[in-house]
């Protein structure tokens, strides 16, 4: 039941960051989700605008991190939508969570949607989009994955996933929580199980930023989600590592780079960055 709480903890508080964007008036918005004040307590929403306003959150660097989240969902949002038109056959989104673009996004109802998951997160966000996506579309398929015991070319192969389709990987959130040999596990299943010209795109963190005293609100931030966070990888080393493991044309989205284009003067977290390959 821990595991349980956790999986749920981590979901809310990423949607809680959606929700508390979407308080701001729209031309300030960074990303726009409106479905997510559905998996949140809107005392708790509040509560965090107080927190905010009061300069707590600058002060201990959550507010550099709940930036780069929304700037985050801008990017990956608008690779999801450049990926659709470019030919992507499906999508696998791994680690769901709460995320909502499957529902909103201009195109994802023309192809299969895998959202891969834990089955007591999956079986919350049913429950909070009753009534609001009801019915749920029938392109988007749950995978109930339990990463400790299943196995996900078995699951994902069950709910209709093709290994021959053009795919996108959309692995949000997810990197920096695992160790290297488990981030390699899921880049090999994905040079594997997907035809050449697929992608994978990932949000992670230098190495040497986590390592210095500045990721102080990156830890402050993961830690209240119930998570620890266990890896980076440099910036310098992130295109040889993904070439060695079967991919090309290597993307690097920098901190600066979403600041600039999503964020005005909005601070964000230094070293964290969104990376997009394709298979080779």
């Amino acid at each position: 039941m821990k595991a349980d709480r956790k999986q749920i903890s981590t979901a809310r508080g990423v949607a809680l960051v959606r929700a508390i964007e979407m308080t701001r008036p729209e031309a300030d918005r960074a990303s726009s989700d409106p479905y997510a004040h559905r998996f949140v307590n809107p005392l708790t929403v509040q509560f965090m605008r107080v927190v905010s306003a009061l300069g707590i959150n600058r002060l201990t660097g959550i507010e550099e991190m709940m930036n780069f989240a929304m700037a985050r969902e801008r990017h990956i949002e608008a690779i999801m939508s450049r990926e659709l038109r470019d030919g992507t056959r499906q999508i696998v989104v791994l680690g769901a969570g709460f995320d909502t673009r499957s529902y909103r996004l201009p195109g994802a109802a023309a192809v299969p949607v895998f959202e891969v998951d834990h089955p007591v997160t999956q079986a919350a966000k049913r429950e909070a989009l009753r009534g609001v996506v009801d019915p749920l579309p029938a392109n988007v398929h749950f995978v109930g994955v339990d990463f400790d015991h299943d196995d996900l070319g078995e699951r994902l192969r069950a709910a209709g996933y093709d290994e021959g389709k053009r795919t996108l990987f959309v692995w949000q959130g997810v990197i920096v929580y695992l160790t290297r040999e488990g981030a390699d596990r899921t880049l090999a299943f994905i040079a594997r199980h997907a035809p050449p010209g697929s992608a994978v795109v990932f949000d992670a963190i230098d190495s040497a930023a986590l390592a210095s005293s500045g990721a102080t609100g990156l830890r402050f931030f993961t830690s209240a989600m119930g998570e620890k966070v266990t890896f980076g990888i440099g910036l310098d080393e992130i295109v040889p590592w993904l070439q060695a493991r079967g991919f090309r044309d290597v993307d690097i989205f920098g901190h600066a780079a979403m600041q600039r284009a999503y964020l005005g003067r909005r601070p964000i977290a230094a070293g964290v960055y969104i990376a997009t390959a394709r298979v080779a």
